[in-house]
């Protein structure tokens, strides 16, 4: 009923994801002011580059690249959740969900990325930089790839969904480590979003606010979509192997009534000439053979 319920509701919330989204992006760019690019006290040289404090356009981006990171992280943990529930149940089905949200965090992993790199690029003055958040953020990604390499190397599903549950759980620890790295290594140069000294302004606040919920009602559509095709992807595949089964089965009876025709034919010919039962019994012609000569003879 749960399931029907949020089948139902899933175009009403990509279509308010959709609009909060759009909401973000306009008032982002016509309302919400402009802030110090890099938010450095001073100058400072990274990658080899001068950042300045200069009021920069890229800041724009923060409004769609942080609540697309968010996204990812919430999808992974949905994945990690029902990874766990599947090797405590060994349930398919919350394997296929692991599965399916999975899916949809490498698609807001790669999204974070690319929104993040054009972020730095103008930001920075780089298209990359190693610091401790992009770096765990870019093995975050890499697990997730591996994820699916891993299960597509597998042939056995049994098998597939097992390692592939444990590699989820696995990754999953990166997600955290990632999110809270800029507080752990005071040296990142990544800003740290979210603090409790972060005072957003109203214009500034709002269309973050829009952005997030707008993005995670986008990825909870996006999921249960995937999750709705990979159902009927899985059952095709179930019926498609309950055919071949039928059709072994199938194929199997039709010989052995072919065979059971066939002896029963032969019995028939056997017993309809005696002079080819009696011919297919050397026994019974033992005494029409000539008598063998003897040396005395």
């Amino acid at each position: 009923m749960r399931e029907k319920l949020a089948d139902r509701l899933v175009p009403a919330l990509l279509a308010i994801g959709a609009v909060l989204t759009a909401i973000d992006v306009v008032w982002t760019f016509t309302v919400a002011p402009l802030v110090q690019g890099a938010r450095l006290s001073e100058p400072a040289i990274i990658a080899g580059q001068v950042v300045t404090t200069k009021l920069l356009l890229s800041q724009k981006i923060f409004y769609l690249h942080v609540p697309v990171a968010v996204a990812s992280f919430a999808a992974m943990a949905v994945a990690a959740f029902f990874a766990a529930r599947f090797l405590a149940t060994k349930d398919r089905a919350h394997d296929r969900a692991s599965r399916t949200a999975m899916q949809v965090t490498l698609v807001f992993i790669i999204a974070t990325m690319i929104s993040g790199d054009v972020w730095t690029r103008f930001e920075w003055g780089v298209w990359w930089v190693w610091e401790p958040r992009l770096t765990t953020y870019f093995i975050l990604m890499l697990l997730v790839i591996g994820y699916f390499i891993l299960r597509n190397a597998l042939d056995d599903p049994e098998r597939s969904a097992r390692f592939g549950a444990v590699f989820c759980i696995i990754a999953f620890i990166d997600a955290p480590i990632s999110f809270f790295i800029t507080r752990l290594v005071p040296s990142s140069v990544h800003p740290v979003v979210f603090r409790t000294d972060s005072g957003l302004p109203p214009a500034m606040l709002i269309p973050f606010l829009l952005g997030l919920f707008g993005m995670c009602m986008i990825a909870f559509a996006l999921y249960r979509y995937a999750l709705r095709v990979n159902t009927a992807a899985d059952e095709v595949e179930e019926l498609k192997e309950r055919l071949e089964e039928l059709d072994a089965s199938a194929q199997r009876a039709a010989a052995d009534e072919a065979l059971e025709r066939l002896q029963a034919q032969a019995a028939a010919l056997v017993a309809a000439d005696p002079v080819a039962d009696s011919a297919a019994d050397p026994a019974a012609h033992a005494g029409d053979m000539p008598p063998i000569p003897s040396k005395e003879d």
